[in-house]
C-alpha cells in the first residue's frame, strides 16, 4: 500500500539524527540550535543597510544591471515570500521546487522555504523537460517556480505541459510573463504583495527546533534512469562552515564577500554564497549569465574576498585576466574543484596570476564540501568530524559526520531512507578513493554512472539519445579528465557500420535536436568495436573510464576490456 497524502511530509520532518549524535555535534560546535534565519535577522537588526546580495542581471539595461539587496531588504522579502507560500497552502514538510537563474530571488526563496518550514527543492537550470518531470514527480513538489524563458528554453511552457502529469503539483509560479501559461505571477504575488502584513502573515513565526530537520532536497543526476535525492538540514549545511579549519580556507572572517560561478541552485553555491555569507554577516555575489570579463569586473568593483569555481571557469578567468588585468586587492582565496580534482598546472597558474592561496576542494551532494587540499588533485584533508571509510575491494568511499545528509530518497521509493536509522550514519558517495595513513583522502574517480564537472550529466538520457542515431549500434557515456577543464563527458560508440562511423559534431547536433542541454553534450568521441560488459550484460563504465585514462593522443586505440 502506498503512503497517503501528508504521510511523506511527516516522515520527512521526523528524519533527524539520534539525540546523542545531535548533542555530540552541538558540543563540538559543528551543529547549533540556530539556523541561517537567525544569522539573517541578527544582521538585519544590527546593520540593516549592509549589502547581503549583489546580483548582476546581464540582460537588463546598463543602469539597472546590478542589483544590491541589503540585509534589511532581504529579511523583509524572506518573510514576504514565506507568507506567500503559506497563503498557497504550503505546510511544514511540503516540497517547494524552483528552477531559477542566479538571481537574488533564488536566494530569498531558499530562505523563505526555511522560514515556512517547507523543504526547498532547487533544480539546475540545465535540466530539461524529461529530467524536470522526474524531479518534480519524485519529490512530490507542491509548488514550482520557473522563469518564463531563459537562455532559449521556454521553462513556463514546459512546466505547463508537464503539470497534468504531476498530481502533487498545486501551483505553477512564473517569474516573467506568467499570463501566457496561466501561472501565478511571481513579481505580483510574491514580491509586491505584502503577505507579511496580513493577519495570517503576522501570526506566522519561525518553527522551533528546525536546525536539525530536513530543509533542502538536492537531486543527484546521472544514476541510470533513476535520480536520487539527498536531504540536508540547516545543521548539515552549517557544518560546512563550522568544521572547516584550514588556515587559508574560507573561514569565518566577519563581513567577507563571496562569489561562486556555479548555478545558485547547486549545493555548492547555496552553501558558499547564501549560507556562508549569512553566518559572517557578509555578502553573496551572483552573476546570471557567465562572462569571465564581467565576472572579473564585478570582483574588482565590489571587492570580492574569495571566489569558488570549477576548473573550466577558472581557465577562462585566467585567460581574461592575463589579457586585461583587474585590480583585485581584496581577493585572498581561490577555491577550485568540486566533485572532480583540479589539475596541478591550473592550480599553479592560478597562484601565479592571482597571487593568493589556491585550495582544491572535493565535495559531493551527500555532504557539501568534504575536504581541502593545497595542490591540484593531491591529498585532501577532510573537514573536522568527517569520518571516511573505503571498501578494500571496490574502494567505494563512504562518509559519516556532521555535514553528511540526513537521508537519501531514491526516485520511485515511497519515502526517504534515513542515514542514521538505516545506515548508522554512513552514506556511500559513489566516488572511488584511497585512504591515506595521515588521515587524508585521495579521490581517484567518480562511480561509473556519475559524470561531469560543472553539472552532473544524466548519463542514461545521453546514452539513450545516442542509441537513436541511425549509425550508432551501442553507446556509453563516461568521464575523462581534461587537463584544463577538469572532468568532461566522453561518448564511447560502437558504430552500426565500421566503415561509416558518426562524427562528434553530428552526434552533438543529434542530441541537441532531442532536447539534451548543451552542458550535457559529450565533448569527446571514441569509436570502438565493442563495449565491455559484465556477466549480466551491463556496460562496465568503470572499465571504460580506466581505458580512457590510459589512452594518449595519437596513440593506438585497443578495444576496451
Amino acid at each position: 500500500m502506498g503512503l497517503t497524502f501528508g504521510t511523506v511530509e511527516r516522515r520527512v520532518l521526523e528524519l533527524t539524527a539520534p539525540a546523542e549524535v545531535t548533542a555530540r555535534f552541538r558540543a563540538a560546535g559543528w551543529w547549533r540550535s540556530e539556523t541561517f534565519l537567525d544569522d539573517l535577522y541578527r544582521t538585519a537588526a544590527g546593520a540593516p543597510e549592509r549589502p547581503a546580495i549583489v546580483s548582476e542581471r546581464a540582460l537588463r539595461p546598463a543602469d539597472r544591471r546590478r542589483v544590491t539587496l541589503t540585509y534589511g531588504q532581504l529579511s523583509l522579502y524572506v518573510d514576504r515570500f514565506a507568507a506567500a507560500l503559506a497563503s498557497l497552502g504550503v505546510a511544514p514538510g511540503d516540497p517547494v521546487a524552483y528552477q531559477l537563474p542566479n538571481w537574488w530571488e533564488t536566494a530569498a526563496l531558499t530562505l523563505a522555504c526555511l522560514r515556512a518550514g517547507a523543504v526547498a527543492v532547487p533544480v539546475l537550470p540545465t535540466v530539461r523537460a524529461h529530467g524536470l518531470h522526474r524531479i518534480l514527480d519524485g519529490t512530490r513538489a507542491r509548488v514550482c517556480v520557473v522563469p518564463d524563458a531563459w537562455e532559449g528554453f521556454a521553462h513556463a511552457e514546459v512546466l505547463a505541459e508537464l503539470a497534468p502529469r504531476l498530481p502533487w503539483l498545486r501551483h505553477r509560479v512564473v517569474l516573467g510573463d506568467a499570463a501566457a501559461t496561466g501561472a501565478i505571477d511571481f513579481e505580483e504575488y510574491f514580491a509586491r504583495t505584502a503577505h507579511e502584513r496580513t493577519e495570517a502573515g503576522r501570526r506566522s513565526r519561525p518553527l522551533p527546533g528546525r536546525a536539525d530537520r530536513p530543509a533542502l532536497l538536492i537531486s543527484v543526476m546521472g544514476l541510470r534512469d533513476s535520480y536520487t535525492s539527498v536531504l540536508h538540514s540547516p545543521d548539515t549545511l552549517y557544518a560546512n562552515v563550522s568544521a572547516q579549519h584550514h588556515p587559508d580556507g574560507p573561514g569565518r572572517r566577519p563581513g567577507e564577500v563571496f562569489l561562486s560561478t556555479l548555478p545558485l541552485t547547486s549545493l555548492a553555491s547555496l552553501i558558499y554564497t547564501v549560507c556562508w555569507p549569512l553566518t559572517v554577516g557578509g555578502t553573496g555575489v551572483y552573476q546570471d549569465v557567465w562572462d569571465p570579463g564581467r565576472c572579473l569586473d564585478l570582483m574588482a568593483a565590489i571587492g570580492v574576498d574569495q571566489v569558488y569555481a570549477e576548473p573550466a571557469y577558472f581557465a577562462e578567468l585566467l585567460t581574461t585576466q592575463r589579457r586585461r588585468p583587474r585590480e583585485l586587492g581584496r581577493l585572498r582565496l581561490v577555491l577550485s574543484g568540486g566533485r572532480t580534482s583540479t589539475p596541478e598546472p591550473l592550480a599553479a597558474e592560478l597562484r601565479e596570476v592571482f597571487g593568493v592561496p589556491v585550495l582544491s576542494a572535493w565535495g559531493a551532494p551527500e555532504l557539501g564540501m568534504g575536504a581541502l587540499s593545497e595542490s591540484g588533485g593531491g591529498l585532501a584533508m577532510p573537514l573536522r568530524g568527517l569520518e571516511l571509510a573505503t571498501e578494500d575491494d571496490t574502494r567505494s568511499l563512504k562518509v559519516r559526520g556532521p555535514s553528511v545528509a540526513l537521508a537519501v530518497w531514491p526516485h520511485g521509493a515511497p519515502a526517504p531512507v534515513s542515514t542514521w536509522e538505516d545506515g548508522d550514519g554512513w552514506l556511500d558517495t559513489g566516488d572511488l578513493a584511497a585512504a591515506d595513513p595521515q588521515g587524508g583522502i585521495r579521490v581517484l574517480a567518480r562511480a561509473g554512472t556519475r559524470t561531469g564537472a560543472i553539472f552532473m550529466v544524466p548519463v542514461a538520457e545521453v546514452e539513450e539519445g545516442l542509441l537513436t542515431h541511425p549509425r550508432v549500434r551501442e553507446a556509453a557515456v563516461v568521464a575523462y579528465t581534461d587537463p584544463e577543464h577538469g572532468e568532461l563527458p566522453c561518448a564511447v560508440v560502437v558504430p552500426a557500420a565500421r566503415e561509416r562511423p558518426p562524427g562528434p559534431a553530428e552526434l552533438r547536433e543529434h542530441l541537441t535536436g532531442l532536447g539534451v542541454a548543451e552542458a550535457f553534450l559529450p565533448t569527446r568521441l571514441e569509436i570502438v568495436g565493442a563495449l565491455p560488459r559484465d556477466e549480466h550484460g551491463r556496460i562496465r563504465h568503470a572499465a571504460l573510464r580506466a581505458w580512457l585514462a590510459r589512452l594518449r593522443p595519437g596513440g593506438p586505440r585497443p578495444t576496451p576490456s
